[in-house]
């Protein structure tokens, strides 16, 4: 039997609702000892993120759940100007740089990361555009170069700050995006070559003028992992993080259990490490489960976006929902060594209050479209 796209949008709801509290729980383990240390309080961490990620991301999940999702074809443009914006005002005293990195931005009443809103506006804009363009007019050479500009406008704020790895993660997601709009492989072969050959020149140029630039750092590591590791500096974090998911086994070592949190012995365990924490205390099978919820809400939005009429609708719902599961698919794939350590977090669980708010705001369009399907 067929589900409606409603009944799929409510499975879609109730499997984020599901995720948010499992993510609470990863947090609240993960967190307890690095809480108790730095603010002598062991839920430090799990009320930030209640307040500022999970009650601001309920409030915009509902608002924007409302909104007919048509109103963001007229807003898009305007948005996605605000967001770029934002960005460059991290380049002004308003950017807070934190271990060398300029992402957060400080108006004085709240800080917060553009990137995470520039990354919604990014995918909300590229939906609109695409969808304005006939047949013909997407298969062209100007839209390949404007679809060029586009993304590399974006990519020069992004790995200027630099959130390099997010920048890949959000072009991905353009890239499926533009695939999807209806683009001949040969014009989207075209583009990747172009993409290709100026990514080529830039990595070549980083070598030359900043050879121990830490992104070359990290490729090389990655690379040469096996004939040169240093478990001790530049590939303890992955390292550790092998140990720590080895050791979980099958069905892991139970919840808040896990020792890989104790005295520093994993870097980043309540971010981009959280996984290997989670793998711990829940071994192979509660990973698998994890990574199954992931993908229901990549094959629920897929099927809200199918069933969508509307072009701007059906591009801006599936964009909105592969995002997450390419950062998802990332954040394991480096703390697993498949790709080099990026540094990114795992969507709805790693500690941040702006990834999870704008997350769920974003969410709330997908199940406003599923209603209009």
């Amino acid at each position: 039997m067929n589900l409606s796209t409603k009944k799929i949008g409510n499975i879609f709801t109730w499997n984020t609702l599901a995720l948010v509290v499992i993510g609470i729980l990863c947090l609240l383990s993960a967190s307890m000892i690095l809480a108790k240390t730095e603010f002598n309080d062991p839920y430090y961490y799990v009320k930030q993120q209640l307040v500022k990620g999970v009650l601001i991301g309920v409030i915009g999940f509902l608002v924007t759940f409302f909104i007919p999702y048509k109103v963001y074809k007229k807003l898009s443009p305007l948005i996605f100007v605000l967001a770029i914006i934002l960005l460059i005002l991290l380049f002004t005293p308003l950017g807070l740089e934190i271990n060398g990195a300029r992402r957060w931005l400080d108006l004085g009443f709240i800080s917060f990361q553009p990137n995470e809103i520039l990354k919604i506006a990014f995918i909300m804009y590229l939906s609109f555009w695409l969808s304005q363009k006939t047949p013909k007019e997407k298969n062209s050479f100007g839209t390949v170069i404007a679809f060029i500009v586009f993304l590399g406008l974006v990519g020069f704020l992004m790995i200027s700050q630099p959130a390099t790895s997010a920048f890949f993660i959000l072009a991905a997601t353009a890239f499926i995006i533009y695939f999807l709009s209806g683009i001949k492989i040969h014009y989207l072969f075209l583009t990747i070559l172009i993409i290709g050959i100026l990514l080529v020149g830039s990595f070549l140029g980083l070598k030359k003028f900043y050879p121990d630039d830490y992104r070359l750092v990290r490729i090389s590591s990655f690379l040469n992992s096996e004939q040169n590791m240093d478990v001790l500096g530049k590939d303890y974090q992955v390292n550790q993080s092998i140990v720590a998911i080895g050791s979980g086994g099958l069905s892991g070592v139970g919840f808040g259990n896990a020792v890989s949190k104790y005295n520093n012995y994993l870097p980043e365990p309540i971010g981009d490490s959280i996984f290997a924490i989670i793998a711990q205390e829940f071994g192979l099978l509660g990973s698998v489960g994890l990574i199954l919820m992931y993908l229901g809400l990549l094959i629920e939005g897929f099927q809200i976006s199918k069933s969508c009429s509307d072009e701007f609708g059906k591009l801006l719902s599936f964009g909105i929902v592969v995002l997450p599961f390419i950062q998802m698919v990332v954040h394991i794939g480096a703390l697993t060594k498949i790709f080099p350590l990026t540094g990114q977090p795992l969507p709805f669980i790693s500690y941040g209050g702006t990834n999870l708010a704008i997350l769920l705001t974003s969410f709330g369009i997908v199940v406003n479209i599923s209603k209009y399907s």
